[in-house]
């Protein structure tokens, strides 16, 4: 039987046991904040309505994307706003096992799919009529030094917040950073950012901290207009959970704009610049999904492909998608026991020490991507998550494709 195209749900008669839609492409929207928002509005709402239905219990969604994922390492994200939407549905899955199949495709010929759907896999990319899944595998590191941050200006984008303190100390201690901007909105107001600024200073480092929404594209500029020889870091998050079924787009904007729209808007008036680091810091989250954040899955998976995209254009740039540290920040403040407890891959706390050699091991690794995580195999294997972390070591781990 031929494939039957609906405008809606509505219009459908006879249901399918298998509905297909295609993510609108993200360059028909405009610039990519506004083509990811607009995007995720679309694709939310069908899901939204698919879940909603009685009528769709038994039927698979398989959403296409298209060029939405690197499969080779140098490979461009040609969509960004697509790789957000893959986030959003890795949450769906984890919410909703075995209803949805999410696959990235080049043009060529889809003949595969039906096969495809065959194997259980919750998701893969088709090259040239092969079918790669995607696996974790242990990161190849090499030793010795990072880059170097002891020249130039580091800029901190949530520089006054938990994690952005830490690393700002780490990179004055450890690395001889001499120069640092901590942005944030409260700027010398935000809590402990006077102690901070007073403790960097009395370790000979000279410390500006600025009050700037970086999500504000004017606010920005303006500020990257006054800081010489910049090397930006990024760390600001923003939460609002909420599973699929009760999202909704203003929910995912809310999550969005302080972390992919901040990153876009960091990333396009520096892309000139000869930078020697651009580091953006992401969560594991965007990579495995997590039930009730599916907002926050797709503000990070735009930051791990915009890393991809930059590194493609000749860029620097490294995305580390980070697990729950012992140190709790405005990102985990709120979570309780039993949030914990959901967690889909339950791997220890990452403490202050092991986080930045974690980061270290990053900024030296040559990768555009990679996941900051210790992962209990057996534990992730039992969650249904298996098939995108099986080959994982104690991390770092990298995303990787494999054919099939």
């Amino acid at each position: 039987m031929s494939p039957q195209h609906h405008r809606d749900l509505a219009s459908i008669d006879q249901v399918p046991d298998v509905l297909v839609l295609s993510c609108p492409p993200g360059a028909d929207g405009g610039p990519a904040p506004e083509a990811t928002s607009s995007a995720l509005r679309r694709v939310l709402g069908v899901v939204r309505e698919w879940l909603g239905d009685a009528r769709y219990t038994d039927t698979r969604l398989m959403v296409l994307t298209r060029r939405a994922v690197a499969t080779t390492t140098g490979d461009d994200v040609e969509d960004l706003a697509a790789a957000a939407v893959r986030g959003l549905l890795r949450t769906a899955q984890q919410e909703n096992p075995d209803r949805l199949v999410v696959i990235d495709h080049d043009d060529s010929d889809l003949g595969v799919l039906p096969a495809m759907l065959a194997t259980g896999e919750p998701e893969a990319a088709v090259r040239a009529g092969t079918v790669l899944v995607p696996r974790l595998v242990k990161a190849a590191v090499p030793d010795g030094k990072t880059s170097a941050w002891d020249t130039g200006t580091v800029l901190i984008t949530g520089g006054t917040g938990t994690l952005g303190g830490l690393v700002a100390r780490h990179l004055v201690t450890t690395h001889g950073a001499r120069d640092l901007v901590l942005a944030s909105r409260g700027g010398d107001t935000a809590r402990g950012a006077v102690e901070l600024a007073t403790e960097l200073e009395a370790l000979g480092a000279r410390i500006r901290v600025a009050a700037c929404d970086v999500a504000d594209r004017a606010q920005l500029t303006a500020l990257l207009d006054t800081i010489p020889a910049l090397r930006p870091s990024s760390t600001p998050p923003v939460v609002d959970d909420g599973v699929i079924g009760s999202m909704t787009a203003d929910r995912v904007e809310t999550v969005l704009r302080p972390k992919a729209n901040a990153a876009w808007h960091l990333h396009e008036p520096t892309r000139r610049l000869d930078l020697d680091a651009f580091v953006l810091f992401s969560s594991a989250t965007g990579v495995l999904g997590s039930a009730g954040q599916g907002n926050y899955a797709a503000a990070n998976a735009f930051l791990d492909a915009l890393a991809v995209h930059r590194r493609a254009q000749g860029l620097p740039a490294v995305s580390v998608a980070w697990g729950l540290w012992e140190q709790r920040s405005g990102l985990t403040a709120h979570l309780s026991e039993q949030d914990v407890a959901r967690r889909p891959v339950r791997a220890p706390f990452l403490s202050d020490e092991r986080g930045l050699e974690l980061f270290d091991a990053a900024c030296r690794s040559g990768e555009p991507t990679l996941v900051a995580t210790p992962l209990h195999l057996r534990a992730v294997a039992a969650t249904g998550t298996a098939a995108r972390a099986q080959r994982a070591g104690t991390g770092p781990a990298t995303p990787g494709r494999r054919g099939r």
